[in-house]
This record gives C-alpha cells, structure tokens and sequence, in this order.
C-alpha cells in the first residue's frame, strides 16, 4: 500500500472517449478481482456527460463484503494500481492508475452500501439535472481558479458543496424509490 495520495490535478472538459475507457478498463478490473464482484459502474464526474471533471475515470466496484473482497486487491496491484486502502473513507478501498493516459481511479465498495448508494444517487442526479452540472462545474472552477491545485486542497474545497449535492441527490433518489 502506498501512503502519499497528494497529486496535482486539473479540470478539463468531459471527454466522449470516457465511457469507451471505462467499458474497457471495467472489464480488466473485472478480470483482475476475479468473483468478488457483483457490479461496477461508471461514477463521479467523469460519468456525468458534460461536466468538467479531472481528466480520470472513476470506477466503483461493487462487492458483497468488502473485507473478504480485500485480498483480492492485490490482482488491482498487478495490473498497475496504487493501493490506498480505506484512505479518507472507512467503507472503500481506493486504488489509482496513472502513467499513460487513461487514468482511472477505483473504489471498492459494498454492493449497495451507503457509499455505493450515495455515488450512483449523484451520478443519476446530475444526469437528471442540468442546472446542478452547470453549478457544480461553475464551482470545480472556481476552486481551482483559486489555486486549489492539488487533490487535497481540491477536494477539502469542493467538500461543502459536495456534501449538499450529496443531500439533494439522495432526497431526489429516495423519491424516486431508488435510493
């Protein structure tokens, strides 16, 4: 596992290109994590078209218990991952890719848990919803135009707004009856 998460990041327009990244990265990690998982979905800016994101794809996976799917890790490890364990948040395992472009970042997550749940609310929020992309890219922006160019500084400052986008995605997704 590796300790330094710090990076610097940019914002850069959504690109067409990521939903064929993440069909094929998908299936390598699929691969990769062998039976442990139950579903992998497209998440977090990079899922959501039209909105600026930092130029990786995000990859949930989903698994039936997160902490017998964690040695089976090691297989994200060898195909080039960084293991960051449950770094920020107790219920994933955030692994990244970097190198040659494409980038991806995965977490592992308990199959409709709260943080499976949550993303896939925002996701489908955003997909729904226009007028929170354009604010939400609005404030991506700002943040950085601000000097918030790291990933730590990038997302302590994104993190307010985060969390409300969070509440109205999850009010929004449990009248659906989807939450």
């Amino acid at each position: 596992m590796r300790g330094d998460v710090d990076e610097p990041i940019s914002i850069v327009a959504y690109d067409a290109r990521w939903p064929l990244d993440f069909e094929a990265e998908a299936a390598r990690v699929r691969a990769a994590l062998g039976p442990v998982v139950v579903a992998i979905e497209p998440f977090g800016s990079s899922a959501v078209p039209g909105l600026v994101s930092k130029p990786v794809v995000d990859i949930l996976v989903g698994v039936a218990d997160l902490q017998e799917a964690t040695p089976h890790v090691a297989g994200l490890v060898a195909i080039g991952y960084e293991d960051f364990g449950r770094i920020f948040v107790a219920e994933r395992i955030y692994l990244r890719k970097r190198g040659a472009a494409p980038h991806f970042n995965v977490a592992v997550t308990e199959h409709g848990g709260p943080f499976w749940a949550a993303n896939l609310a925002v996701r489908e929020y955003l997909r729904a919803h226009p007028a929170e992309v354009e604010a939400y890219a609005r404030h991506k922006r700002e943040v950085v135009a601000r000097g918030a160019t790291m990933f730590s500084t990038y997302s302590q400052a994104k993190d307010a707004f985060v969390r409300g986008l969070r509440e109205r995605a999850l009010a929004w997704a449990a009248g659906r009856g989807a939450a």
